[in-house]
């Protein structure tokens, strides 16, 4: 097939090393001409994507499966390229007295959405390791969501708008804590966990879980006209990962100064990839998602 005749794939790509060399050209398609683009703000990106903007995107995997449950014509592939440990994203203020998860109940905490996948996959890891449900939080979100949802029974959530950020509404006091998928740019908060580092370590030899917020989902539509993409797709991926991982065993290509150290030390924990794709590598992690997605009332149907 000649360059002419290929048909366009775009993708609404993360601002990350594992997306760069698609974005940069370096890992193409062979049948597909790929056009990735990259986005700093995930949520543009994830409603372009759904506006009908690019024919695949890197997308929010609580939404991916409150769309799903309810018959949205979206197809993900088992690409993970954004994947966070949640401990170390709940946030209070630096004076605050919460000092472990226990204390937040009762408490009045603050989410950009019940959707969120950081949200997810912290309020289910504080049920499952801490005994805090849902139900122990007041939950407050500044907008309402994209999706109805059907809370638990008892859980306490409020949509009270503001124009400042969660992190600056939590430092004037309107907040006991903030759960938010990204570090608050504001100065005068600190983690909830004092270590968060050994207690994600801690969790991962456990459990050997490393949570996926993200996977590469189609607009079901492109699939049925061109189904192969779904296989290019992934294989691109995984080359522009692979390349990823590559640059991060040069000690010269990094800014940060000890990064050689910080390699070794994860290349200890979590082995030589911790960015593995498919569905085998990754049948825990997926079932831990969807059990969370379905405790905390996301779905409209078991997928």
């Amino acid at each position: 097939m000649s360059e002419n005749q290929k048909p366009g794939l775009s993708l609404a790509a993360g601002y990350h090393l594992r997306a760069k060399a698609l974005c940069d050209g370096r890992v193409k398609l062979k049948n597909f001409e790929l056009k990735a683009i990259p986005f700093e703000n995930d949520g543009e990106g994830h409603d372009e994507f759904m506006a009908g903007k690019f024919d695949a995107g890197e997308f929010s995997l609580a939404m991916y499966l409150a769309l799903k449950s309810r018959g949205a014509p979206y197809l993900a592939i088992p690409v993970f390229p954004n994947r966070k440990f949640r401990q170390s994203y709940i946030f209070v203020p630096e004076n605050s007295p919460l000092k472990e998860p226990a204390q937040l109940k009762g408490k009045k905490v603050g989410i950009p959405s019940w959707l969120n996948t950081a949200g997810l996959w912290a309020r289910g890891i504080l049920s499952d390791e801490y005994g805090v449900k849902a139900q122990d939080i007041h939950w407050i979100m500044p907008r309402k969501n994209k999706v109805d949802v059907a809370l638990p029974a008892g859980t306490r959530l409020d949509v009270v708008a503001g124009e400042a950020s969660l992190a600056a509404r939590m430092l004037k006091g309107e907040f006991d804590a903030i759960i938010v998928p990204d570090f608050p740019e504001e100065k005068g908060w600190r983690r909830l966990f004092a270590d968060s580092k050994a207690v994600e370590q801690d969790f991962f030899r456990r459990t050997g879980i490393f949570p996926t917020s993200h996977a590469i989902t189609f607009h079901a539509a492109y699939l049925e006209k061109y189904p192969s993409a779904a296989q290019e797709m992934f294989n691109a991926c995984v080359e522009a990962k692979n390349l990823a991982l590559r640059d991060d065993a040069d000690a010269t290509y990094s800014n940060f100064v000890w990064n050689r150290q910080v390699w070794e030390e994860q290349q200890a924990v979590m082995g030589g990839d911790p960015w593995k794709f498919g569905i085998k590598h990754n049948e825990k992690v997926l079932h831990t998602i969807v059990r969370f997605a379905g405790e905390q009332g996301l779905l409209a149907k078991p997928v």
